[in-house]
């Protein structure tokens, strides 16, 4: 039953509205429901722009390509060790470090990707060892929020070859020891992650965590 003790997530409820008007797109053939549906789309995207200060027509261009049943995107990172030190990467869009990585795309198996994604990104080329957890993006600390699901899967690697070189998207590649990590870029890789790569590459019964 609604109290006034309760408190509602209007951002989540906007994109949980989206998605299941998104669905019913996908899976009715009924005129009527249709209409409906496209209302309610544009009834979420309006509160999306409203609480987000963008306007629906671009809340409307960032989900224009999602079509059918509304599924998590998935976002690859990997923890790769010089001796005893993390390689991470510096982003050019904020300026701060993250474990290299990035959106799996489709062709792709999630080893694929984060091994492509980590050679594009740092210049070494690593091979994915072990998964040591998968993160629902959205119930952890993550910032800014981000529209949609987004599954985070985390590898340790080895590096077989390469050299440091950035990218398009990295400005600078480097190592860090334990508690020596620098300004983390939040969006991408939180202190608990970097403390959990270390964790797993200490133990090798360690047991992958996932949400």
């Amino acid at each position: 039953m609604y109290t006034r003790a309760m408190t509602i997530d209007w951002l989540a409820t906007a994109n949980r509205i989206r998605a299941i008007a998104q669905t019913g797109l996908a899976y009715t053939d009924g005129k009527f429901d249709r209409e409906r549906y496209h209302e309610l789309t544009d009834i979420a995207h309006a509160m999306l722009g409203s609480l987000l200060n963008q306007t629906p027509e671009r809340i409307r261009d960032t989900f224009s390509l999602h079509r059918g049943y509304p599924t998590p995107k998935v976002d690859v990172r990997m923890a790769a060790f010089d001796r005893d030190r993390l390689l991470l990467v510096r982003e050019t869009d904020d300026g701060r470090w993250t474990m290299p990585g990035g959106w799996a795309d489709e062709h792709d198996s999630p080893r694929q990707a984060v091994e492509r994604e980590t050679v594009e990104e740092s210049g070494y080329v690593v091979r994915a060892t072990r998964l040591f957890a998968v993160k629902d993006r959205g119930s952890h600390a993550y910032q800014p929020k981000h529209l949609g699901g987004v599954y985070k899967l985390f590898f340790l690697g080895e590096i077989t070859g390469g050299e440091p070189k950035t990218s398009i998207e990295t400005s600078e590649v480097g190592f860090f020891a334990e508690g020596d990590a620098p300004s983390l870029s939040m969006g991408r890789t939180l202190p608990q992650d970097v403390a959990a790569a270390f964790a797993a590459r200490r133990d090798p019964d360690w047991v992958t965590t996932f949400d």
